[in-house]
């Protein structure tokens, strides 16, 4: 995320921000039918040129994929059923696939699958393609009709007032979607005058140095719902009457499951977004924490990386800053009252006491106090860097004191909110 902070966004104006609109798609038996076509499709472009790329040594290029997928089109001629910008799209996720295992280290891109719940198509809107019709509930998609929908008022508003620049169109669990990308405009919240250091853990998922705890969501019932209908599916023929109606069972409780986690999280980070200006976070190896079997199935239900996903991208559409400390910072070893160091603190060791000063600490609480000050250090030092001397008075900004200041890396100059030429 950029740190060049605009000021005239910065102060309420409307932006123009990329968004998504989820939507339950009912669509009928012939539809269905289509739809599925289109994700049967995607799989089997997908698995032929994984094939050429894994087994010929092809090179992932836009030219050769484009030239492997017209010689597929001649040779297997039901893949025109399928819309052409959703045939183009399977060769771009692809190559995306590709450079996130060659670059970020990600794994190979894996051979699709049938037994797969989760699958999905994209299509490009192109001239008014892919548009909402007159009964507004209804919406019209190339190849398959117009689909019906339901979301809220205000996501359809949205909708109709916006750019759309594509549909994927994904079949989860039982249930068809409309994930709708579109430009809209977005008004930022007003900024608050509050700095927030966030603590990361497994046994409590946010500690903020405000004294806020958030515990991990109790999913207790929904996961015992989940294993019930899991072993009422394992006694029944798979594909019978029965072994049907258990799946759907199974499908609404992950369904509910996910529901109920995605609306906890997003209201808590929107609420942490909304209360302060400057939220500091550890930089964490996540990755190297699912390596330990224990902590692993706990990782799963806290969705770590969701949280920190919601954060950012919610700070950076309202004008938030957030930084990152370093990942060996010894924030739960630092006293926040004197700056004591304590080397003997054991992993199991939830609170401790000071030796330098007496002061009784709460681990967690502890370890975001001193990431909230170790941020607002990084920000102060960043500041020193890139103003001039005479401007240097204005430190206590920042999310220090009681002002913000706003400034622009790239003139190497500090705009004061309530005196920019002191």
């Amino acid at each position: 995320m950029s740190s060049v902070i605009d000021e005239n966004k910065y102060y309420g104006g409307e932006q123009d921000v990329t968004d998504v609109v989820k939507v339950k798609l009912y669509p009928t038996n012939e539809q269905k039918c289509k739809i599925n076509q289109n994700i049967g499709n995607r799989g089997f472009i997908w698995n032929k040129m994984l094939r050429k790329i894994k087994c010929e040594k092809v090179k992932p290029t836009m030219k050769n994929l484009n030239k492997i997928l017209k010689e597929l089109q001649i040779e297997y001629p039901f893949l025109k059923n399928s819309e052409s910008s959703s045939r183009q799209q399977v060769f771009i996720d692809l190559i995306q696939a590709y450079n996130k295992h060659k670059k970020e280290g990600r794994g190979f891109p894996k051979f699709k699958t049938r037994k797969n719940s989760n699958s999905s198509f994209r299509i490009q809107a192109n001239n008014n393609n892919i548009r909402l019709n007159e009964r507004k509930n209804r919406i019209q998609v190339p190849t398959i009709g117009k689909i019906k929908f339901k979301t809220s008022k205000e996501h359809k508003q949205k909708i109709e007032e916006s750019k759309i620049n594509n549909i994927t169109i994904k079949y989860e669990n039982g249930i068809y979607y409309g994930i709708i990308n579109i430009n809209t405009k977005h008004t930022p919240m007003k900024h608050h005058f509050e700095a927030i250091g966030i603590d990361i853990g497994i046994k409590r998922p946010l500690t903020c140095s405000d004294g806020l705890k958030i515990e991990e969501l109790n999913l207790i019932k929904e996961e015992k719902n989940i294993k019930h209908y899991q072993r009422e599916m394992s006694k029944k023929e798979p594909g019978s009457k029965h072994f049907l109606i258990a799946q759907k069972k199974y499908w609404k409780a992950i369904n509910k499951k996910i529901n109920k986690k995605n609306d906890y999280w997003h209201k808590i980070t929107h609420d942490i977004v909304k209360n302060n200006q400057i939220i500091a976070l550890e930089r964490l190896n996540i990755k190297g924490w699912f390596k330990n079997n224990r902590w692993a199935p706990k990782l799963q239900r806290i969705s770590l990386y969701e949280i920190l996903r919601q954060l950012k991208y919610k700070s950076e559409r309202n004008n938030r800053k957030i930084i990152q400390v370093g990942r060996f910072f010894p924030s739960s070893q630092k006293c926040s009252n004197c700056g004591y160091q304590y080397h003997n603190l054991k992993l199991g060791e939830e609170d401790w006491t000071c030796p330098e000063c007496g002061k009784h600490h709460d681990r967690d609480l502890n370890a975001s106090i001193n990431i909230k000050n170790e941020g607002l250090r990084l920000i102060t030092e960043k500041i020193i860097k890139i103003i001039p001397v005479g401007y240097c008075h204005g430190l206590r900004c920042a999310g220090i004191g009681s002002k913000i200041l706003t400034f622009h890396s790239s003139k190497s100059m500090l705009i004061n909110r309530e005196s920019p030429t002191s």
